[in-house]
């Protein structure tokens, strides 16, 4: 029996997969999501339950898991969606860790499994065009042995440090690997800085949008996404089915990241310098909220609770 044909209960249907628990039908609507941005048709066939390519299989959980690690590794290389890497590192995250901690136990050496996890998924996100989607477990079997050869690079760094070193007079002072350099420090400060203004007008954006939805959405994306209530309690108080509810959070999301997408290409467009000036420009290009707003949100856990 296929993960498509298997009967599926009102309540949502946890598999545990790889250390990890999986609700079937909340990564089900977040893989119908992606396909809807991205345009994956195997995103498609997976939210479905039906296998992504002719002859494939998902007859179980784990090849039904393995195939969305899989899919979704694929869309990150041939579209570059954060949102698709993103789900991707929340399904295999915990395994990946699992490894690593098993492997640190046969040695001696002092290392952070999560500073390995880290460095194992940046390798992933800068070489995505070594990756091959032939398989049901070809994500797992690759990332496996990108975090395999990122721990040997960290254990050979530490036996470095412990080698024995004659120092007289006359020798330099070995420089200390285990601290920043000064113009390290600096540029991760400058970039610190970066990040801090572009999540402000993200948020800025956010809210704008938020704050146009129908307040059935608003209430559903709250409860859900904020007060963390299930799909099925969040239905009950709404007074809606379950399957509705989920038509609303869907059209809720999408509505806000399209309407966030628009904002960013008009603020692009005002920002190039074949762009208009600023009195030609139209009125929807305007800054969509204050920016004093924007701190009082940042500053009040009442405003911070709005947001979803």
């Amino acid at each position: 029996m296929s993960v498509a044909a298997i009967p599926r209960p009102n309540a949502s249907v946890m598999l545990h997969v790889n250390h990890t628990s999986i609700d079937r039908d909340a990564l089900c609507a977040r893989l119908f999501e992606l396909w809807e941005e991205t345009g994956s048709p195997a995103l498609e066939a997976l939210a479905h339950g039906r296998p992504p390519q002719e002859g494939a299989s998902v007859a179980t959980p784990q090849s039904w898991v393995d195939w969305v690690s899989t899919s979704l590794m694929d869309c990150f290389k041939q579209t570059g969606s954060a949102a698709a890497f993103a789900l991707l590192f929340e399904l295999n995250r915990a395994s990946f860790l699992h490894a690593i901690q098993c492997n640190l136990r046969r040695t001696f050496h002092h290392v952070d499994p999560q500073d390995v996890l880290q460095e194992v998924f940046l390798n992933i996100y800068r070489y995505p065009n070594r990756f091959h989607a032939d398989r049901a477990d070809a994500f797992r079997g690759w990332g496996h042995r990108i975090a395999r050869n990122t721990l040997l690079k960290f254990l050979k760094g530490q036996a470095r440090l412990l080698c024995f070193q004659t120092i007289d007079d006359e020798v330099v002072q070995p420089e200390d690997l285990r601290s920043r350099r000064p113009d390290r420090v600096a540029s991760d400060h400058e970039s610190a800085s970066v990040v801090n203004h572009a999540y402000l007008m993200y948020l800025q954006l956010y809210l704008l949008h938020f704050s146009r939805l129908s307040e059935k959405e608003r209430r559903a994306l709250t409860m859900v996404e904020v007060d963390g209530r299930s799909y099925r309690e969040a239905a009950e108080a709404l007074g809606i089915r379950l399957e509705n509810l989920k038509m609303v959070i869907f059209r809720g999301r999408r509505k806000i990241f399209r309407g966030m997408a628009s904002s960013l290409r008009e603020l692009g467009s005002r920002s190039s310098p074949h762009s208009s000036s600023p009195s030609t420009s139209s009125p929807s290009a305007a800054s969509p909220v204050p920016a004093r707003s924007v701190r009082r949100s940042a500053a009040s856990p009442a405003s911070s609770a709005e947001i979803v």
